[in-house]
């Protein structure tokens, strides 16, 4: 007689959002006590998988569970599943994060487990590709995911198997064990009554096969049971552990059905098959309908604020590791700290206590980092006779990147101009957003020049004052050319109706199509009244005409209902580069979607048999070739704004083919976005990419008021994008800029 094996993992998390502390002495009596009471009273064998910060948080509330669980390790009736230090989600979060995520919380792991854990349990099932070389690094070599999403992008459906397989990106090879939707939901709905005892054993039964097979009896969360949660509408009367208890008695009076632990099945069924699953529509796989990742991008409580801020620590962190003023060790704090502000529960159905701390510690962090960079700089910069002293903490050499440096003078200092030299020799600059005192002199400038920085090393700058008054000159025109880029834009909201690169041989790269909604450079939001807006209005483009070394400038103004627009694009004279700086004056507004449709890219003419894009999801880059329909912009259903999104956590994104493309970087540190995808394949029709601040989901909550700014430098490249990659990357850490002359005050 053949035999169905049920596997199960059970995953708690006491920094679940909408959890208060005050409950946590419940949540462990009514919802983790009875998994353990099941597994020594049953013939029941499970994982159990807690986050490390949770099972801190329970051995000082209750030693005694933990000194149970391990006993029941040790007896071999149940195992301890890994999962990190925090939950976090990965394909969003820098590859330093995640890979200190997982070296912290095994080394929490070793302190109070003696066995090594076998399997690593996905944080909110939430994976990418780029996460599998950061396992195999961390000694993992088995994750649980979910079967329904992979089965998207590989045919898995057609003859449902839940045995064992292997997943491949490149060179990197992980074993998976799967978890089901439909089995853990199948699950919930009987524990809380929804689904009678004997309809729900049929369920299990109908997957029993000819020959031995195995089948995901639960994979999800553990806090189902006698917890009453109006925020997730859980009635939690106490009934769901005996109804667990029930189905418990019914399968251990079926012979063909067994209980085993999740790493014996990788010696029942050891995994011979190879798939790949993840593809350029579904780049991020995901839990559940409702868990589409851009929750925790930018839905939640200003997600995208909140994530923008995690970025800013983040590169404050580097930032003081290229000045080599902090040992090995506290640099691994900061970072340490930092995952658990990227903590997943800080993004959905928060509560105000837990919010609160969320901010707390950011913004704790974010000060002791500025701080400590600000010392060592100044420790750093002694004993120069120059005007201004630039720093590079990049890991390369920064080769003459166009750079704005914003510059406060005291008054009578400068009256008309300056020029800007390095080790005696001028280097090319422009003085930008000129400000005067009442008498003439400059109050402010933005200094934009380009300087040739060796990596993590400092050089200084002289300004030296010239009697040439920089007369701006702008005239009322729609375009503006240069040596390597031409753009033009439209009267209708200061959208782009053409780009030009010289790396793209000068093809048009922009679809000026008629698309409602899609015109390239335009804004498109709805509110939470589900009022919808977009930038379409008439307006006036200003550009300027007079020879200026560096770049040149075309702008516009919009008044729109939400409030004031200005749009800037930088047209750069020696690089194919466009800058577009979106500076918002919110009225008093609550968005439920908020997007730009950055570009509209004509396919015809690009490659489509070589055509793909390449981003970072959480770890090394990834490439996916584009050859079927991508929608990432499309709504999941009415309530859900969105299908996926890209997690550019390197801030990059690059579409083009064998020849040519373009690169997009957006500074996540200075306003936090997130990339769609839309791409029909069909003659005629544009490949769009959207970055998206709002979306919509049944955790929404961003009101916005006041400035609000977000940028994109978009590069033209030739065959491949190595050199943009390494400017993007440069541009992250930018330069840090120090003022050696009591006249003038630099920001950085």
């Amino acid at each position: 007689m053949s035999k169905l094996l049920l596997y199960s993992i059970f995953h708690g998390n006491l920094n679940y959002s909408s959890i208060p502390k005050e409950s946590f002495h419940e949540i462990i009596d009514s919802c983790y006590w009875p998994i353990l009471d099941a597994v020594k009273n049953f013939n029941f064998k499970t994982g159990i998988e807690f986050p490390m910060n949770t099972l801190k948080k329970i051995h000082k509330i209750d030693p005694l569970f933990i000194e149970e669980l391990k006993n029941l390790i040790k007896q071999k009736k149940c195992e301890f599943i890994f999962s990190g230090k925090e939950q976090i989600i990965s394909p969003l979060v820098p590859k330093e994060i995640n890979e200190r995520n997982l070296i912290d919380g095994f080394n929490e792991t070793k302190r109070i487990f003696s066995a090594r854990p076998q399997i690593a349990y996905i944080h909110e099932q939430i994976f990418s590709n780029g996460l599998i070389p950061i396992y195999l690094k961390s000694k993992f070599k088995n994750i649980m995911i979910i079967y329904e999403t992979a089965s998207q992008t590989w045919n898995l459906n057609k003859k449902q198997n839940f045995s064992p397989i292997k997943i491949k990106s490149n060179e990197w090879r992980l074993n998976v064990i799967w978890n089901s939707r439909n089995a853990y939901q199948n699950f919930q709905k009987y524990v809380s009554g929804e689904t009678k005892k004997h309809a729900y054993l049929d369920f299990i039964l109908k997957n029993k096969k000819s020959e031995d097979a195995c089948f995901p009896f639960y994979g999800s969360d553990m806090e189902i049971f006698g917890y009453k949660n109006p925020v997730l509408g859980l009635k939690g009367n106490g009934d769901e552990v005996k109804r667990f208890y029930d189905i418990l008695d019914e399968i251990k009076k079926c012979n063909e059905l067994d209980f085993v632990l999740p790493s014996d099945l990788l010696n029942i069924f050891p995994p011979s098959k190879t798939i790949k699953i993840c593809s350029a529509k579904y780049p991020i796989l995901g839990k559940k309908e409702e868990s589409v990742v851009t929750r925790w991008a930018v839905c939640g409580r200003d997600n995208a604020k909140s994530n923008s801020i995690c970025y800013q620590a983040f590169k404050k962190i580097k930032t003081l590791d290229s000045l080599r003023s902090e040992s090995l060790n506290l640099k691994n704090s900061y970072l340490s700290e930092l995952v658990d502000c990227w903590g997943s529960d800080y993004r959905t159905h928060t509560e105000e206590g837990k919010f609160q701390h969320f901010n707390k510690n950011i913004y704790v962090l974010n000060h002791k980092l500025e701080k400590k960079i600000e010392k060592s700089f100044l420790n750093k910069s002694k004993n120069s006779k120059s005007d201004l002293i630039i720093f590079n903490p990049n890991t390369s050499n920064w080769k003459k990147i166009p750079t704005e440096i914003k510059l406060y003078f005291k008054p009578r200092f400068i009256r008309s101009n300056f020029q800007v030299y390095s080790n005696g020799k001028k280097i090319k600059s422009q003085l930008e957003d000129i400000k005067f005192f009442k008498n003439g002199y400059i109050r402010s400038t933005t200094l934009v020049c380009n300087p040739s920085v060796p990596k993590r090393s400092q050089i200084s700058l002289t300004l030296k004052k010239v009697d040439i008054k920089p007369e701006p000159e702008t005239n009322l025109s729609n375009s503006i050319k240069t040596k390597s880029t031409e753009i033009s834009l439209s009267e209708d909201g200061g959208t782009i109706k053409n780009i030009k690169f010289s790396t793209s041989t000068n093809r048009s790269l922009i679809n000026t199509g008629e698309y409602s909604y899609q015109t390239a450079g335009q804004i498109f939001t709805m509110n939470k009244a589900s009022q919808k807006f977009n930038d379409l209005i008439k307006t006036s483009i200003i550009s300027e005409t007079k020879n200026l070394p560096i770049r040149k400038k075309i702008s516009c103004n919009l008044e729109l209902p939400f409030g004031d627009l200005t749009k800037i694009f930088y047209v750069y004279e020696d690089l194919p580069r466009i800058d577009v700086r979106y500076i918002f004056a919110f009225k008093d507004y609550n968005p439920a979607i908020f997007r730009i449709n950055l570009i509209n890219l004509n396919l015809n003419n690009f490659d489509n048999t070589s055509l793909c894009y390449s981003t970072n999801n959480g770890g090394n880059l990834e490439t996916f070739s584009l050859n079927e329909p991508v929608f990432h912009d499309n709504p999941t259903n009415s309530k859900i704004s969105s299908t996926c999104c890209l997690g550019s956590t390197n801030c990059l994104l690059d579409v083009g083919d064998k020849s040519h493309g373009i690169t997009i970087y957006s500074n996540n540190a200075e306003c936090y976005s997130v990339p769609m995808i839309n791409f029909k394949k069909l003659d005629k029709s544009p490949l769009r990419l959207i970055y998206s601040i709002c979306e919509l989901d049944d955790t929404t909550l961003t009101q916005w008021k006041g400035r609000k700014e977000i940028s994109f430098s978009i590069f033209g490249r030739k065959n491949n994008l190595v050199q943009n990659r390494e400017i993007c990357e440069s541009l992250f850490l930018g330069l840090i800029y120090k003022s050696n002359n009591p006249n003038i005050t630099v920001k950085n």
